[in-house]
C-alpha cells in the first residue's frame, strides 16, 4: 500500500480525529517517564510525536524506527536532536530496553497475524518498571467478513466527516477517503479493541484503557492502551481499567 508523501501525512495529523490520541499520549509521556528516560517509538512516520515531546522534555533520550526511508529522512531534518532510523519494526532490534515503547496509530499497519507477535516484541524492549503505550483505531466488533467491512465502512465514514468539519484541505480529505477504501479491502488491518485485548492481557499484568475519540457512547473509536508490569511475580490475573486513573 501506497503511502501518503510527508507533508500530507503530517497534515493529517493536524486535521483527523487522531490528533486527540496524539496529545494525550504526549501528555503521558512527559509526566510518566523519568528523568534522562528513554522512549521507543516504533513505526514514527515522519517523528511528529517525538517532535513535540522532545520541546517538552528535552531530557529524555528519544529514538524513532519507520521502514519508510522518506519518512525517516524528513524526521531528520525537521528534528536532528532525535535518534531516527530506518528499519522493519518486525524484524528490527535494540541495543538496550527502554523506559517506554510507543506504537501510536499504526499497529493495524501490520497483517492481523503478525499483530500479535508485535505486541509481544514491544513487552519485550520495556524495562520491567517501564511501559509500553499503544494507540490505535478500533472498529466495532465483529463475527464475519461482511461484518468486518460494515464495521470498517462506519469508522471510515465517521472519520472522513470529522475530518472535513475539521476544515482539511483536499489532499488530507483525499487522503482520509483512501483509509476507508483500505480498511475495507483489507490493505489495512484495523481489528475491534474486544479482539485486540486478549493479546494485551497475554503479555502483561495491568492494561488501562482509554478512548479519546468520538465522545459519544461507541465501540468504534480511538483508544490509548497503556501496558505495564510484564515480569511482576504475583501477576496471577491481568487488571483493566479507565486510563483516567492513571
Amino acid at each position: 500500500m501506497e503511502m501518503p508523501i510527508s507533508e500530507t501525512y503530517e497534515q493529517e495529523l493536524i486535521y483527523m480525529p487522531y490528533r486527540k490520541s496524539l496529545e494525550r499520549v504526549t501528555q503521558i509521556i512527559c509526566s510518566q517517564v523519568p528523568r534522562l528516560g528513554r522512549v521507543l517509538d516504533l513505526m514514527c512516520g515522519t517523528g511528529d510525536l517525538l517532535r513535540g515531546i522532545t520541546f517538552l522534555r528535552r531530557s529524555l533520550h528519544l529514538q524513532g524506527v519507520d521502514i519508510d526511508q522518506e519518512y525517516i529522512k524528513h524526521a531528520r531534518q525537521k528534528c536532528p536532536e532525535v535518534e531516527f532510523e530506518v528499519g522493519d519494526v518486525l524484524e528490527w532490534n535494540p541495543r538496550e530496553k527502554y523506559d517506554a515503547v510507543l506504537c501510536t496509530g499504526d499497529l493495524h499497519h501490520i497483517p492481523y497475524e503478525r499483530q500479535e507477535e508485535m505486541i509481544g516484541r514491544m513487552a519485550s524492549m520495556v524495562k520491567p518498571e517501564g511501559f509500553v503505550l499503544i494507540s490505535d483505531c478500533y472498529i466495532d466488533d465483529y463475527s464475519n467478513e461482511l461484518e468486518r467491512k460494515l464495521a470498517a465502512a462506519k469508522l471510515g465514514y465517521e472519520y472522513l466527516i470529522s475530518t472535513i468539519k475539521n476544515g482539511a484541505p483536499d489532499d488530507v480529505v483525499a487522503a482520509t477517503a483512501d483509509i476507508l477504501k483500505n480498511d475495507i479491502m483489507m490493505h489495512e488491518f484495523k481489528t475491534s479493541l474486544k479482539k485486540r485485548m486478549p493479546a494485551f492481557k497475554g503479555h502483561f499484568k495491568t492494561v488501562e484503557v482509554e478512548k479519546t475519540w468520538p465522545k459519544e457512547e461507541t465501540e468504534y473509536g480511538d483508544y490509548i492502551a497503556v501496558l505495564k508490569n510484564k515480569y511482576a511475580a504475583t501477576a496471577n490475573r491481568t487488571e483493566v481499567f479507565s486510563l483516567s486513573t492513571f
